[in-house]
């Protein structure tokens, strides 16, 4: 299944705080919850892992010593508390949420607090038990980078921050990825789709920072084609945070931004 959603889709975003927002027809995605039958998923493939050449090679990578976040790399601090990303530097795409379709439920919605802040983003639920190759994958909150046309150029930035923190009682396992040209299946380009480029956390109940840098980003091993040598920050699509099978989650996420060499 796709990582966001492409038919236009007027939808209500409820914040916690009792505020409504009518929002507009999007022509990209709506950030209602995305349940998609069907036997296809995110969390892993029925191809088997191959070698193909991707047609989208790997740009040169931005490596750094120390990263602080980029002065234009503002993704979004959701303190306009609607579902659209700051737009800045070319950026204008919108937060989606998806779920597999063997019962994984998942709710977004800008709420209090954030970290050091009024907003935040917020994930709640629950995925189902079972196994990605069996289509239940869990669930994904996302983001793209724009509204209109497919990738974004990152090719100036060295990777990914954000702030995020759980519930006392939620689950904490959680798999944060980028999607690019050689592995999100709308660029036509990958045999076997969704392994994006990232990197596994464990959120702990305090705010903390997560930092995930190109350089670093890395597949899940086992499964994906093609299997290039490194992410390719010159064509992105999308990045998400992903929720496996068999838990209860809520997550809290904030402060979304490019980083760049210090």
């Amino acid at each position: 299944m796709p990582d966001h959603f492409r038919a236009p889709r007027a939808f209500r975003l409820t914040l916690l705080t009792s505020r409504t927002f009518a929002v507009k027809s999007l022509p990209l995605l709506f950030a209602a919850i995305i349940v998609v039958a069907g036997s296809g998923c995110i969390g892993v493939s029925a191809k088997p892992a191959g070698s193909t050449a991707a047609l989208g090679s790997p740009a040169a990578i931005k490596k750094c010593r120390a990263v602080r976040p980029a002065e234009d790399g503002a993704i979004d601090d959701l303190e306009d508390g609607d579902n659209q990303i700051t737009k800045i530097g070319g950026r204008n795409g919108y937060w989606w949420s998806a779920a597999d379709p063997n019962g994984s439920k998942i709710e977004m919605q800008t709420t209090e607090p954030g970290a050091g802040s009024e907003m935040s983003m917020r994930m709640t639920g629950k995925t189902a038990a079972g196994k990605p190759e069996d289509g239940t994958w869990g669930v994904q909150l996302g983001i793209n980078f724009v509204n209109e046309g497919l990738f974004y150029d990152a090719s100036k930035y060295a990777g990914i921050a954000f702030k995020a923190k759980v519930s006392p009682e939620s689950g904490r396992q959680m798999r944060f990825k980028i999607g690019d040209i050689n592995t999100h299946k709308d660029a036509n380009v990958c045999k076997a789709c969704w392994n994006h480029f990232g990197k596994d956390i464990t959120l702990t109940p305090e705010w903390k920072e997560y930092q995930v840098t190109f350089s670093a980003a890395q597949q899940e091993p086992g499964w994906g084609d093609p299997r290039p040598s490194a992410i390719t920050p010159s064509k992105l699509i999308a990045l998400n945070w992903q929720v496996g099978p068999g838990q209860n989650y809520d997550v809290f996420i904030d402060d979304v931004t490019f980083l760049d060499c210090e």
